[in-house]
């Protein structure tokens, strides 16, 4: 990312200068579309911004309220401004908070709702925002009762790296970790995410040859055609993860 240009100043900038006038579908097709070329610079803010008007249009879309929570988690991740980041995710939890009250019963206002309480508390630091642990499972426990492949079986990813991530002094554990992120790898084969954090839990439990195998797999595999630009990251983190285990 351009460090020059935050993401939330091009989101700023598009709305400023106003989008065509359009209804609350066309925008989320236009965002749609948007997001589908995430990979290239500018194109999640731009896709984000199209949601953002959605919903100005239209407050309880539901497709609009996805398409935003899908797109601040792009936007959001790839921010190196830690103000910009939190202020992303606080939004994201908000409008996700929003989907379950409109639809309890689908999958994305939970799933979404743990993703960026995760992202927000690891923002802030593991230490400080262990208080957040319940909530994300709870929520991430909710959408795998709702919908356990959604997202190429994100929930189950999210707790495992939750798992792995929380000291085991407050509830982590690393064969919990392993567990979630098997889960996982069962259901969505090509997760790269998946795959990168199952070798580091795999390392933290002394299981050398399987993280090294694990990662070798990141590496050869295919990119699913929907996840190209978070499978060359991960894939990326894969390649200094492997140099780093076969010393």
């Amino acid at each position: 990312m351009n460090k020059a240009i935050p993401y939330i100043a091009i989101l700023a900038l598009a709305l400023a200068v106003g989008l065509p006038a359009e209804t609350p579908e066309e925008l989320i097709r236009q965002g749609d579309e948007l997001f589908a070329r995430r990979g290239e610079p500018g194109c999640a803010a731009r896709a984000l911004a199209r949601y953002q008007e959605a919903l100005r249009l239209a407050p309880d879309n539901i497709e609009a309220l996805v398409g935003n929570a899908r797109a601040l988690y792009f936007v959001g991740d790839a921010s190196s401004d830690k103000g910009e980041r939190l202020s992303l995710f606080k939004q994201a939890m908000e409008a996700s908070k929003k989907m379950i009250s409109l639809r309890p019963d689908r999958v994305e206002g939970h799933y979404w709702l743990g993703v960026h309480t995760g992202m927000y508390g690891e923002t802030r630091g593991v230490l400080k925002s262990l208080f957040l642990k319940n909530d994300i499972i709870a929520a991430m426990k909710r959408a795998i009762a709702v919908d356990p492949a959604y997202e190429n079986a994100g929930a189950y990813c999210v707790l495992g790296r939750l798992y792995y991530k929380v000291p085991g002094l407050f509830g982590g554990s690393n064969k919990k970790s392993r567990q979630y992120l098997e889960s996982c790898r069962g259901l969505a084969p090509k997760s790269s995410v998946c795959l990168l954090f199952l070798a580091e839990t795999y390392w933290a439990l002394g299981e050398r040859d399987k993280a090294i195998q694990t990662l070798e797999e990141l590496l050869a595999m295919e990119p699913d055609p929907l996840w190209v630009p978070e499978t060359a990251k991960d894939k990326k983190a894969g390649a200094q993860l492997l140099k780093k285990y076969k010393k």
